[in-house]
């Protein structure tokens, strides 16, 4: 193992001079230029605006809230839904290319969440799990094989689009009043 000989001191000496002479020049140009900046004008006291007559503010409130109902209905470019991949092993990322190129969401539905994600399960197995807005509609073994993983991809799509579909007719019928909320205990 190599190791270099100790600096000498006047090395050391003139390392240390040169930093600091670096400092002093840095610190100096930083000086001259506060220096240069022009000397701010005391600020004038502004005179607070005179409040809206009670018709007009209330005309105000009034188109303000118009605009932000009508902002609300367009949807513009917001994403319509997300499918996430949660899964951990190259098969379980297989199945979730499957799913994602043939999901497609019911005409209508926009806010939900897809996730796909995969368990451990005995052995060397696995478990996928395909979860819809934070409800766990499918839990199966993961197949190797890829005619029986199109068979379960099938029936996750459908399944998916079913929920959504469901969820879907209950907001409707909850928002036109003839259906009451389901209790929660």
């Amino acid at each position: 193992m190599y190791c270099p000989p100790l600096a000498s001191g006047w090395m050391l000496w003139f390392r240390a001079l040169a930093g600091w002479g670096l400092l002093a020049v840095a610190l100096g140009a930083l000086a001259g230029r506060a220096d240069a900046q022009p000397a701010k004008r005391p600020a004038q006291a502004r005179k607070a605006p005179a409040p809206l007559p009670p018709a007009q503010l209330e005309e105000a409130l009034r188109l303000l809230l118009k605009a932000d109902s009508v902002s609300r209905r367009r949807t513009g470019t917001e994403a319509a839904g997300l499918v996430l991949d949660q899964a951990l092993t190259k098969p379980g990322h297989d199945f979730y290319d499957l799913f994602y190129n043939s999901f497609e969401a019911p005409a209508g539905v926009a806010d939900f969440t897809v996730q796909v994600g995969e368990r451990p399960g005995r052995g060397n197995s696995s478990l996928i799990v395909l979860t819809v807005n934070d409800q766990e509609l499918l839990e199966a073994p993961l197949p190797t094989r890829l005619d029986q993983m199109e068979e379960l991809v099938a029936g996750a799509v459908e399944a998916a689009q079913g929920y959504l579909l469901e969820a879907q007719n209950v907001s409707r019928q909850l928002e036109s009043g003839r259906r009451a909320p389901l209790e929660v205990y």
